[in-house]
């Protein structure tokens, strides 16, 4: 158990906003880019890692995935359906229907590190319609984000 904890606490993702206003999230991880890539293999699982998720059901498969998401709001649990596509990198999530979620993308990219490893990027932007300054819910996103990424450490770490 010390030995997991200390492997997560070792990576430490760095975030930042892109020139678009998307949240990013970068960290590499020691594990090669099979480990990470079976961590997100699963879309419920993967769709679950960010800390603010309730719970996660797949409406439709195929290629892509339709998931119905609900998260915490300020109020009530919000509710969205997103489409999950995988890329040559990655998967990237794009909205599909909400009442209160206005815009949500997400992408997770890995790469192979140059000195071993793998490179994993996490963007994200949501934007809401609901009475809560914008910066708030920015600075939320890459709080959110951070987290995110340090859950799929914990899942790729754990599979050891």
């Amino acid at each position: 158990m010390l030995v997991l904890v200390a492997s997560v606490l070792a990576q430490t993702p760095v975030g930042s906003f892109d020139a678009d206003g998307m949240a990013r999230v970068f960290v590499v991880v020691p594990d090669g880019e099979l480990a990470v890539r079976a961590a997100l293999f699963d879309p419920e699982a993967a769709a679950a890692l960010p800390p603010e998720v309730l719970a996660v059901h797949t409406i439709a498969t195929g290629k892509c995935v339709t998931l119905g998401v609900t998260v915490k709001g300020a109020w009530d649990p919000l509710r969205y359906t997103t489409q999950r596509c995988p890329t040559v990198t990655g998967y990237r999530y794009q909205l599909l229907q909400s009442d209160t979620i206005t815009r949500y993308e997400a992408e997770w990219s890995l790469l192979p590190h140059v000195g071993g490893g793998t490179e994993v990027a996490y963007r994200i932007r949501t934007e809401v319609d609901l009475p809560v300054p914008n910066s708030i819910i920015r600075q939320n996103v890459l709080i959110s984000a951070k987290d995110t990424v340090l859950a799929l450490i914990k899942r790729v770490t754990a599979r050891r």
